[in-house]
């Protein structure tokens, strides 16, 4: 499973993204909010399953801390905001499909995503809270502790924003 980790994170370098379209409740105007924060890995667990290496059924469990890169949510940069968490299900040794969920002050947002030849789109499916009925994309940068930028569309009148 080290070199599906490793897979894994070098297609997150290169992720490539897709927005989804999301209805709007009746005479409400979208809002749009951008997002972004350092992820910090705190825990990656592997699920190997027969046969060795990277095959379908493999299952790797992923968690991250996520840190202000700049002031917002009324904290400062280098305050933890927020997590992720999210199961990566492989149907194939270069293919499948992720299930997450981001945790952040007012909410929350449910992730979607499919890894395809080592390229992964995360779409931004729902949410809770200040995040009801989001719809969205997460851009998802390269290095050991990515920034990941949440670009939003709210069903709401109201934009909603992170920056105070």
């Amino acid at each position: 499973m080290t070199r599906l980790a490793s897979t894994l994170a070098l297609a997150a370098v290169a992720a490539c993204l897709t927005a989804m379209g999301g209805s709007v409740a009746s005479g409400a105007a979208p809002a749009t909010t951008v997002i972004t924060v350092r992820s910090v890995t705190t825990a990656t667990i592997p699920s190997d399953k027969p046969p060795k290496g990277a095959s379908k059924g493999d299952r790797l469990l992923l968690r991250d801390r996520l840190v202000n890169v700049a002031r917002q949510f009324g904290k400062p940069p280098g305050a933890v905001v927020g997590r992720d968490e999210g199961v990566i299900l492989l149907t194939g040794p270069n293919s499948g499909t992720f299930e997450g969920l981001t945790t952040l002050p007012g909410g929350t947002l449910r992730l979607h995503g499919v890894i395809r030849n080592g390229t992964l789109t995360f779409s931004v499916v729902g949410g809770t809270g200040r995040y009801a009925h989001a719809r969205g994309t997460i851009d998802v940068g390269s290095g050991k502790s990515p920034l990941n930028t949440y670009h939003l569309t709210l069903g709401t009148k109201t934009p909603v924003s992170p920056v105070v």
